[in-house]
């Protein structure tokens, strides 16, 4: 069984000083081993900033569509209560002053002739076929086979048969009836008309509760005329009547429209290029000025000159600003002048400068990414060498502690025998004398 030995019972070592004295040096090699990690990882966590904002801007970059930037259009309407319009890149520049909004659409409603009384009576089974014109030629059938139930039973099967017609209920104020609709006027380009319907029962019957059909609400079809033309549309909406022009129409009324090139898109990815770009020149002269965390670091001051490069079609045309902490600007009057004057100069400097920008930040992304690692396995291997120098001076530790406590007890030992002999001799000594 191994000797159990207690520290500093005695008084006659200071163990622990000793102790903590001799294994000085060692605990000064882990401390410069945990400040130099403690580097390292804000290096790391700085080297992660780094890279979020390169990814971001990376990202936006190449969501840029340059050609598209150019192909925008804008449509100006006189009274925007009337209709709303847009326009694609196909469409051509355009002034139509004279567009009138004469009709607008509207779904058929028809209800039941009948009803019943409450709701909860039962109607007499029916087979009959629904009937849905989608054109003044074609159209859709669908055969109801109801069994007998309530006015929502039958509103129910309706329902659940086919997906042009919309049944449901209406309370007139003396009883409850059959109503169908259109579910999207879109549907159908048939309007109503005196001897014609949209929506018919064509063979059978409606419970004879019900009766037959009667119209509430004619459909019709929205209507606009520019200038001699007359144009339709089943809903509110009217597609492609001129190349991708949309309009859509909320009232009767006449107004104007016009369509002109829009390069707003210009502008405002160029002003968030330069708004990510800012970003990143901030965080690079944080962690590179006098006491940053990459002072003198090549890896990270050599992007903002990179950078610079990068820009210098669309610097060198004027439309780029750059002050002295490497932060841009746009010259708005220059880029107003050039989307004027030279359009094909200014796209080509675009196109130019996201190449440039995508190729680079891709192997910025790389080197970055690269540095990082090396710094995390340095890191890792920093942990291991605290570790293992931890567990060698805990046993160390340990093992003096162990000496010194034999040497403590040694020394009690010489103690208790030195003050029991000068007890024995004490006696005697008196005893010679007398």
């Amino acid at each position: 069984m191994a000797d159990v030995h207690m520290s500093n019972i005695t008084g006659l070592l200071d163990i622990d000083s000793i102790v903590q004295g001799l294994l000085q040096a060692k605990a000064r090699d882990i401390q410069n081993l945990q400040n130099k990690k403690a580097t390292l990882q804000a290096q790391a966590s700085s080297l992660s900033n780094l890279l979020g904002a390169l990814n971001e801007l990376n990202n936006f970059v190449g969501t840029i569509n340059v050609s598209n930037l150019f192909k925008g259009k804008k449509v100006t309407v006189g009274d925007s209560n009337i209709l709303s319009a847009t326009a694609q890149s196909d469409t051509p520049n355009l002034n139509i002053r004279d567009l009138t909004v004469s009709k607008l659409s509207q779904e058929e409603i028809r209800v039941s002739q009948g009803g019943v009384n409450d709701l909860n009576s039962t109607l007499s089974a029916a087979t009959f076929t629904l009937r849905y014109w989608t054109s003044n030629t074609t159209y859709e059938e669908k055969e109801i086979n109801f069994s007998g139930g309530t006015l929502k039973d039958l509103v129910n099967a309706i329902n659940s048969a086919q997906d042009k017609i919309e049944a449901s209920i209406l309370f007139d104020g003396t009883s409850y009836k059959l109503m169908l609709s259109e579910k999207d006027v879109a549907n159908s380009t048939k309007e109503t008309t005196i001897d014609s319907s949209v929506i018919e029962i064509s063979s059978g019957n409606l419970p004879t509760q019900l009766g037959s059909l009667e119209t509430l609400q004619n459909a019709q079809n929205a209507e606009i005329k520019i200038g001699s033309n007359t144009f339709t549309s089943p809903s509110n909406t009217f597609n492609n009547i001129i190349s991708g022009l949309t309009l859509t129409v909320y009232k009767e009324g006449s107004t104007y429209l016009s369509v002109e090139d829009d390069y707003s898109q210009v502008s405002s990815n160029l002003s968030s290029l330069i708004e990510k770009i800012n970003s990143l020149i901030d965080l690079i002269n944080s962690q590179t000025a006098k006491g940053g965390i990459f002072q003198g670091n090549a890896v990270v001051t050599q992007i903002k000159p990179q950078i610079f490069s990068l820009m210098k079609p669309l610097i060198n045309l004027g439309i780029i600003n750059l002050d002295d902490n490497g932060k841009y600007s746009l010259n708005t009057d220059t880029l107003n002048t050039l989307i004027k004057e030279n359009p094909n100069t200014l796209q080509s400097a675009i196109n130019q400068v996201k190449n440039n920008l995508s190729s680079a930040l891709e192997d910025l992304i790389s080197v970055i990414n690269s540095y990082k690692s090396i710094q995390d396995r340095q890191i890792e291997s920093i942990n291991q060498k605290i570790n293992t120098l931890q567990e060698a001076l805990k046993k160390e530790e340990e093992k003096l502690r162990l000496e010194f406590s034999k040497i403590e007890t040694l020394m009690y030992n010489n103690e208790q025998l030195r003050q029991r002999l000068e007890s024995l001799a004490k006696p005697i000594s008196e005893t010679l004398k007398s």
